[in-house]
C-alpha cells in the first residue's frame, strides 16, 4: 500500500513539474499577468527580495537566454547547481553526500540569501547590477 502511494505521489509531482516547466517555457512572466504572481515584498515595501526576478530568470533560462537570466536573478544559478547536486546524489550517486545534508547548510544558505537581498537593494555601482 505504501509503495503504491509513493508511486502515485511521484507521478503527480512529475506531472506538476512538467506542467510548470512548459508554463515557463511558453509564457513570459513579464508579459503574461494571468498566470504569474507579483512579488508581495516589492509591491508593498518597494525593495527587491532575493527571489525578485526569478520567474523571469527561469523563463529566460528555459529559453536558453543565459545573459538575460543572469540579469534578472543571479542567485538562481547557484540554486540550480545546489538543487541539481542534491537530486543527483538522491537518485544516482547514492554514495555521495548532498551539500544540503551538512548541518551548516541551512545557515550558509540563509546568510547568502540575506546578503544577496541587502546587496541588490544598494543604489550604487556595482550592486545596481544585482537588481532585477
Amino acid at each position: 500500500m505504501q509503495a503504491v502511494t509513493k508511486k502515485v505521489i511521484t507521478v503527480i509531482l512529475g506531472v506538476l513539474t512538467v506542467s510548470a516547466v512548459l508554463l515557463y517555457v511558453f509564457f513570459n512572466p513579464e508579459e503574461e499577468n494571468l498566470f504569474f504572481a507579483k512579488c508581495p515584498i516589492y509591491s508593498t515595501m518597494g525593495i527587491h527580495c532575493a527571489g525578485c526576478g526569478s520567474q523571469r530568470a527561469v523563463h529566460d533560462l528555459l529559453n536558453f537566454r543565459i545573459e538575460q537570466a543572469i540579469g534578472h536573478n543571479l542567485l538562481l544559478f547557484p540554486a540550480v547547481v545546489v538543487i541539481g547536486q542534491h537530486l543527483l546524489t538522491a537518485y544516482f550517486l547514492k554514495n555521495t553526500k548532498s551539500w544540503l545534508r551538512y548541518t551548516k547548510a541551512p545557515i550558509i544558505i540563509l546568510v547568502v540569501i540575506l546578503l544577496f537581498m541587502v546587496l541588490r537593494n544598494l543604489k550604487f555601482y556595482p550592486f545596481t547590477y544585482l537588481a532585477p
